[in-house]
């Protein structure tokens, strides 16, 4: 991997220019009409202000009551366990209404049911809860196909003849080919279907189609999230459904020296050519001595996906010290590049707001640095562009 070193004076310079101008940057969303939430866990949406990867289940018709088959899967990151309260404005005569609880920190599925009868075809944006992602539904003319009835034969017990597709491992984004194929159902009353398990480890499973026939019939149900361990863990789709076990295997050891993240929910280990530099820059009035490290790595030899991650300080950096949005007034400021094995690359700077990171330092000797790191990049680095999420970050690297 070919590293760089970025130039602290520079940057430092620009980061008080830009506090010098003050400018602020926002999104036009606030003229939609927000919703509602409570409860007591924290958690904010993958992709906000847009909900990236929204999943909408059903089919919206004008002046078709929606049924238990119409709703929307979308993706969160909770930072904080606990209940949750979620609720749209009523658009369209549909308002989407979800509650439960997160048991586990991380990206996790959260689901919104439909209730209501959508009054005139078109495309409609909603908003989930009062500080939400926005997510666009279309609602066709004419009337909707009715939801079907069945049962599961094998419910209360163990799901027979199922097979599970695709290879699940702690830590590892599951893919569209992590299925559950060969659920049997026998259905009473042909229509729509939608069928979901709750979360468990980080995963979740779930499915929607229509029933053309009666009688015994065979789903798939597709996997989305992270096993955050691994083991045998159980799930059941809907309220009565029959349960299915599925394994998952360890996770894959870090090396010694690495940087790991989920980007966009997605991990990463950055385990090639990893180290960090430091280096001092003298006093150059108006601008004060700075002292600066810069962490590069890459994910092998022969790609060209990196990281890098550059803080700079008017005073010794020091275990304990955190750099973040508001770093300007304490003369700690980052710049934050990520480069995917296309060479695009999405960064973020101290005092953009469209961009906010953290990174704290939490371990710090002449040979080794550690730390933590997260945040929000941009393709523009700037206000506008399409956006990385980056969440449980980490790093363990020895100097250069």
């Amino acid at each position: 991997m070919k590293s760089k070193l970025i130039l602290f004076f520079p940057l430092l310079a620009l980061m008080l220019l830009l506090a010098s101008c003050g400018k602020e940057y926002s999104t036009e969303y606030g003229k939609l009409t927000t919703g509602t939430n409570s409860g007591t866990a924290v958690y904010t949406y993958v992709g906000a202000p847009n909900c990236i990867g929204a999943n909408i289940k059903g089919t919206f018709s004008a002046n078709a009551v929606t049924t238990i088959g119409n709703a929307v899967t979308l993706q969160v990151n909770v930072s904080t366990p606990g209940t949750f309260v979620i609720s749209t404005a009523t658009i369209n005569g549909i308002t989407f209404k979800g509650s439960g609880t997160f048991s586990m920190s991380g990206i996790q599925n959260l689901n919104l049911m439909a209730t209501g009868t959508p009054l005139v075809a078109g495309t409609f944006s909603y908003i989930s809860g009062a500080t939400g992602c926005v997510f666009d539904v279309v609602v066709l003319s004419g009337t909707a196909g009715s939801t079907s009835v069945f049962t599961f034969p094998d419910a209360p017990g163990s799901c027979s003849n199922f097979t599970v597709a695709g290879t699940y491992q702690a830590g590892v984004v599951l893919t569209s080919a992590n299925l559950i194929n060969g659920v049997q159902v026998n259905v009473s009353k042909t229509g729509t279907w939608f069928l979901s398990t709750l979360p468990n480890n980080g995963i979740t499973f779930s499915g929607s189609g229509t029933f053309n026939t009666t009688g015994l019939q065979t789903i798939s149900l597709m996997g989305s999230g992270t096993p955050i361990t691994s083991g045998p863990f159980n799930y059941s789709p809907g309220n009565n459904g029959c349960s299915f076990t599925v394994a998952v295997v360890p996770a894959t050891p870090l090396p010694t020296d690495f940087v790991k993240c989920k980007i966009d929910g997605v991990s990463t280990i950055f385990g090639n050519d990893a180290y960090f530099m430091e280096a001092s820059t003298p006093a150059q009035p108006p601008v004060p001595a700075t002292n600066s490290i810069d962490i590069v790595a890459g994910i092998s030899a022969t790609s060209g996906e990196t990281i890098e991650l550059s803080i700079t300080k008017t005073s010794s950096i020091i275990s304990g010290d955190v750099f973040d949005a508001n770093g300007l007034t304490k003369g700690k400021v980052y710049s934050v590049a990520y480069t995917n094995d296309a060479l695009m690359t999405w960064s973020a700077v101290t005092g953009i707001s469209f961009t906010p990171f953290t990174i704290t330092i939490t371990s710090k000797t002449a040979s080794r640095i550690q730390g933590t790191f997260s945040g929000t990049l941009s393709d523009t680095g700037m206000a506008g562009g399409t956006t990385k999420i980056i969440t449980e970050g980490s790093f363990s690297l020895p100097v250069h």
